[in-house]
């Protein structure tokens, strides 16, 4: 059986993640195409994998090519002549959380969404088992050629059209990255103080233990779930120079208050 190549289109945290998946989990060769030079070559050697930079020297009729880029790098590789000429016929997909699975139709007759809804970062690389992967293709046979690259790296595959994974990416960001940016807030309020942030550690951990059982909603603690107007009003008054978290606890807390009526 000939040994299957797949181009990855990226060098980023979403794409050295799927290389290594890809690497370690399946017998498929892998080839990185990147833009900047260093973290496409590094990425490349730590797979003792094949790299290049132009589009004119990707591999040509590889089984799978993955855009691993930004959202507007996706548009701009949409449109890309050259990338027509290699990926034409072929299987390509993009990784993006909202961008329409018809922004490829025009680089190949074969393509789709291989989107994993997880956090990545190139400093840590996840095993991909129980990480969702969410696909979508242009047609039933891309859909099972996909799903089988999928499954190898992957226990959780899911089938998404475009219009449902941006609510998936809208919900995705709220859960991940506003929720990060608040427990930067947290971080804030501590340091004035030394205070470690680790205090907070147990309390983080128990918050999201509780939401893998019973849904948010129904786990809502504080004082605006018990209306506890005095400590409301005081921690307002402990956040009056800090017209930007005053603003955030105001609105978060009104809204807390509504839902608990």
């Amino acid at each position: 059986m000939t040994e299957k190549l797949i181009v990855i289109i990226g060098a980023g945290n979403v794409a050295t993640n799927l290389a290594f998946a890809f690497k370690n989990k399946t017998e498929a060769k892998i080839h990185i195409h990147g833009k900047t030079e260093k973290s496409t070559k590094n990425l490349a050697e730590k797979l003792n994998a094949p790299y290049s930079f132009k589009v004119k020297e990707i591999p040509q009729n590889a089984d799978l090519y993955i855009l691993s880029v930004n959202d507007d790098a996706v548009f701009d590789l949409a449109e890309n002549t050259l990338l027509k000429e290699k990926a034409e016929n072929n299987l390509i997909v993009h990784t993006a959380g909202s961008i329409d699975i018809e922004v490829l139709k025009n680089i190949s007759g074969n393509y789709g969404v291989f989107y994993p809804l997880q956090t990545f970062s190139k400093n840590k690389i996840l095993d991909f088992t129980n990480i969702p992967i969410c696909i979508e293709a242009s047609s039933g046979f891309n859909y099972n050629k996909l799903r089988k690259f999928a499954l190898e790296i992957s226990e959780d595959v899911r089938n998404f059209n475009s219009e449902q994974r941006k609510y998936i990416h809208l919900a995705a960001v709220f859960a991940n990255n506003f929720t990060n940016r608040i427990l930067t807030f947290a971080e804030e309020i501590l340091d004035e103080k030394d205070i470690d942030f680790n205090i907070l550690y147990p309390l983080i951990e128990e918050t999201f233990s509780k939401i893998q059982k019973e849904k948010p909603s129904k786990i809502q603690t504080g004082p605006a779930a018990r209306n506890d107007k005095t400590i409301l009003k005081l921690h307002l008054e402990m956040l009056k120079n800090k017209p930007d978290l005053y603003k955030i606890y105001s609105f978060v807390s009104e809204n807390i208050l509504k839902s608990e009526k």
